[in-house]
């Protein structure tokens, strides 16, 4: 595909997208100074609105087409989705369930064990894996979602984003002042992590052509009340990462710029970017085992690991060129042969129930 049909702003989106979780997972949760926690706080809700933005790129295209077959949409999310989703939670469960275990069980344990812990979400030393079970919650309900969304007005539409970001921000701050509504709000089903997934279409249709400076001011607000929050009223801060309407700001405001200021077709970037953003989702999948297991004791080994700031971008960096290599490699070898090993199951029993039809 040419870079003129590619949107490559996406590309550099997802790009600094797996590169931002990756650097949250190498901040240590300690500090030892000041600096070093005014760095991390600064830092952190810049890095966490990627989260997010991960969400508002699946919605931005799932909300928009694509969901018109029902069951080849769910067909294709299975092949994309759930299939290396279990791939790589079969690597973390060997690792920490064979290769480490000192007592060993039989194949079948193993298989029981591993079948629970997949749809349990209990794989050991799996904390990022909670992403994945939301994100195939919203994609089960994309299909309808998107007609939901189409029905709408723009009109229509920001009232429910209104809506949403309210009912949220409800949720986030009243029970720091002794109001805690979560009993009152909990049948309401347009909360959590749904906002980020309807928010990438709602901000692409409503306001993709618009003026990016509001919304920088906007982000740039969120960004300097959760510092605020953090400095001065740290008895306030549960909730403020994730769905805070703050983040959210901040959130829209990153997303928007990409939207607006990020299509830029350098081929050399464009095209490494195109190959990162294809991989993106294995290097999300790996990078935790990468990181624990090989990145950060190799800057153990070295001086770095005596200075804050360098050792996380080392550690960063050097588990994303890792799980790079380990995305390809794995996606072209045990990914592969699941998915044909699926479409071929998949051609059998369609051609199985034409012949009955036609019989």
């Amino acid at each position: 595909m040419g870079l003129r049909k590619r949107e490559v702003k996406y590309d550099y989106l997802r790009t600094f997208a797996v590169f931002a979780i990756i650097m949250i997972h190498a901040i240590p949760a300690e500090t030892l100074n000041y600096r070093q926690w005014l760095f991390s706080a600064a830092l952190l809700p810049v890095l966490l609105s990627f989260v997010g933005i991960y969400f508002m790129l699946s919605g931005l295209f799932l909300l928009k087409s694509g969901t018109e077959d029902i069951p080849g949409f769910y067909y294709s999310r299975f092949q994309t989705i759930f299939i290396p989703f279990a791939c790589y939670s079969g690597i973390y469960y060997w690792y920490y369930e064979i290769y480490l275990r000192e007592e060993p069980l039989k194949w079948q344990e193993h298989l029981a064990a591993f079948g629970k812990g997949l749809f349990t979400g209990t794989i050991p030393m799996t904390p990022h894996l909670w992403f994945m079970y939301v994100i195939m919650a919203l994609y089960l309900c994309a299909p309808f979602l998107a007609r939901m969304m189409k029905a709408m007005s723009d009109r229509d539409l920001k009232i429910f984003l209104a809506l949403m970001v309210i009912v949220q921000g409800i949720c986030t701050y009243f029970p720091s002042f002794g109001l805690d509504m979560g009993g009152s709000l909990q049948y309401m089903i347009f909360k959590g992590w749904l906002i980020y997934f309807v928010l990438g279409y709602a901000l692409k249709r409503l306001y993709g052509n618009s003026r990016y400076l509001p919304f920088g001011i906007l982000g740039m607000a969120g960004f300097c009340i959760t510092m605020v929050q953090k400095c001065f009223t740290p008895a306030f801060t549960p909730g403020i990462h994730d769905l805070a309407p703050t983040m959210i700001a901040i959130a829209a405001a990153v997303f928007l710029f990409f939207e607006r200021f990020g299509d830029i077709k350098t081929p050399v970037l464009a095209k490494a970017a195109g190959h990162i953003s294809r991989y993106s989702y294995s290097i999300y999948l790996i990078h935790y085992l990468v990181l624990g297991q090989a990145a950060r004791e190799l800057v153990e080994k070295t001086f770095i690991r005596h200075y804050y700031v360098p050792r996380i971008l080392c550690e960063t960096v050097l588990t994303f060129l890792i799980s790079l290599a380990a995305a390809w490699i794995i996606d072209g070898t045990i990914g592969k042969l699941l998915k044909k090993a699926v479409d071929r199951v998949w051609y059998r029993r369609n051609k199985n129930r034409r012949r009955g039809l036609n019989g």
